[in-house]
């Protein structure tokens, strides 16, 4: 008998310390002053990586980091949790500053010529728990044209999707542009445009990221044309598109 009741307290107790493993959160608080709480599932000389009770996942630099505890989730309030889950929320909003340099060239219009564009985009850095960065941007593209020398600019307004394929410090990534590009002209009229990019991403912290990598593009507009066919040389008013390479350089915070 007084074996089935050790038995029984050993059990009990045993329960009892498995509940309080599973109970067990982490709570991080970086020198920011930005509080998460979830559970770290890895951890190494440089970084350690933690996932909230929603799934998604934060990777931090230890550098980073002024505190870390260990502690039952029932000693947590109801205030301090809710102050955390807002705190990690908002570490999904950021933004970027892009700047491209490329070369440019539209049939009827105009022969490759240099173009450049820079860029502002805001949205969410952890679409899904993953990093992937939808946001909306505005810009300003030139191109300077030789021949006629003159420069046409606009306006593109769009949407950016781009993942970052890794949760490695360098990483490679790829994204999409989709929107219109508003004509600052007068002599030329907007149209739609469309723009993927493909890169490394070097992750400086948490926060902040330097985006390196190329691109490729087409965007439509209207303005005058020349075209040269067997019966002579044309020059009209109508529709073409601008075909867009080169390179790009963004800051993602």
């Amino acid at each position: 008998m007084k074996i089935f009741v050790l038995l029984a307290a050993c059990m009990l107790f045993s329960i009892h310390i498995s509940g309080q493993e599973n109970n067990a959160l982490d709570k991080i608080t970086l020198k920011t002053g930005d509080v998460y709480v979830g559970k770290i599932v890895l951890k190494t000389a440089d970084m350690l990586m933690l996932t909230t009770k929603d799934g998604t996942r934060y990777q931090f630099q230890l550098s980073e980091i002024k505190a870390t505890e260990n502690q039952n989730s029932d000693t947590l309030s109801q205030t301090e949790t809710e102050e955390a889950e807002v705190s990690g929320a908002s570490g999904n909003f950021g933004g970027m500053v892009e700047l491209t340099a490329g070369i440019s060239n539209a049939k009827y219009a105009f022969g490759w010529s240099p173009n450049t564009q820079i860029s502002l985009m805001f949205g969410n850095k952890k679409m899904l728990g993953q990093s992937l960065f939808l946001a909306a941007g505005i810009g300003y593209n030139s191109t300077s044209i030789a021949s006629p020398q003159q420069t046409i600019s606009f306006l593109p307004l769009f949407i950016r999707l781009q993942s970052i394929l890794s949760a490695k410090r360098n990483a490679p990534f790829v994204g999409m542009d989709a929107g219109y590009a508003l004509a600052l002209n007068s002599a030329n009229g907007g149209g739609a445009l469309i723009k993927i990019s493909a890169g490394v991403s070097h992750r400086i912290n948490y926060k902040t990221a330097l985006m390196v990598g190329v691109y490729a593009g087409v965007q439509s507009f209207s303005g005058r044309l020349t075209e040269t066919n067997e019966l002579g040389t044309y020059t009209y008013n109508g529709k073409t598109t601008m075909n867009n390479v080169g390179v790009k350089l963004g800051l993602l915070f």
